[in-house]
């Protein structure tokens, strides 16, 4: 039995399989907030991104390429967990079991914590970041692995080639210090207030990365835009600026990508719009 038999239930929502084409991107989601220390139900958020998804347009303009013509297989949802070491394992293998069969995994979330599973189902990419918080604490509340310390664990256990954090406004300064000390590369808010200058440092780093994984946490975006979040921080990026950055990955080569902190409940319907646009464009660029 295969990894995805196994852990997956069977509940596909956006599949959209094409007769003599086959799909490169396979969508699977996480519904795990355990760990969540402020505002918790994340583990709704897969399946009000999928709703999000079957209501706005698929066709991007941007990049030219129609999802109604792209085949996408949904894998539904892991089985529910309440244990974060339980929950990683499964999606590492799951992880590792997609990339394998030669598809890139999409994986909504759920708390960011389960990034640490599915980055260590990866070959050591280049990892983008976008989030509010850095997330390299190393301890959190009693926990060594939480949605605010599995940075540090990815890069202390060398499971990532290159960090490239977006958005960052909001650590501690033992956080700032660990970042600064390591050299991590961070394109934080106040490089994002020019934006053309802020783009144009992202994209350098881009030219020296190979395969990457991008992870969006929805609170590096301003509440204005995404008020249902985990951890809202206000000074964020506007919907338009983290677009304009994920275009930028327009001729990259991803190994996968997730979207995660979305919280329905606190949700006017805009925060998981734009998950869902996320989510339209992700799968465009990783179709190419």
């Amino acid at each position: 039995m295969s990894k995805t038999d196994l852990y997956m239930s069977n509940e596909p929502l956006i599949t959209n399989l094409i007769n003599g084409e086959k799909n490169k991107v396979d969508v699977f989601g996480v519904p795990f907030d355990a760990t969540s220390t402020y505002r918790i139900g994340s583990r709704f958020a897969p399946n009000s991104i999928r709703e999000a998804f079957q209501n706005i347009e698929i066709y991007s303009k941007r990049l030219k390429k129609d999802l109604e013509n792209v085949s996408i297989r949904d894998l539904g949802n892991l089985a529910k967990v309440g244990d974060i070491n339980e929950m990683n394992k499964m999606v590492e293998e799951v992880t590792k079991e997609v990339i394998q069969n030669n598809k890139i995994p999409a994986i909504l979330g759920g708390d960011h914590s389960l990034t640490n599973g599915s980055i260590r189902g990866t070959n050591k990419p280049t990892l983008v970041v976008f989030d509010a918080h850095l997330d390299f604490r190393d301890e959190f509340e009693g926990l060594k692995l939480s949605h605010a310390t599995f940075l540090r664990r990815l890069y202390e256990d060398d499971c990532i080639s290159n960090i490239i954090h977006i958005g960052s406004r909001a650590a501690t300064k033992e956080e700032w210090d660990f970042v600064n000390k390591n050299d991590i590369k961070i394109i934080d808010m106040e490089k994002i207030y020019n934006l053309e200058s802020g783009l144009r440092e992202f994209r350098d780093e881009l030219t020296s990365s190979g395969e990457i994984y991008v992870s969006i946490d929805l609170d590096v975006l301003d509440p204005a835009f995404a008020p249902g979040v985990g951890n809202p921080e206000a000074n964020g990026m506007s919907s338009r600026e983290i677009l304009e950055f994920i275009y930028c990955l327009q001729n990259s080569k991803l190994t996968g990508f997730d979207i995660v902190e979305l919280i329905p409940a606190y949700d006017n319907g805009s925060t998981s719009t734009l998950a869902a646009r996320l989510l339209a464009e992700l799968i465009c660029i990783a179709d190419n």
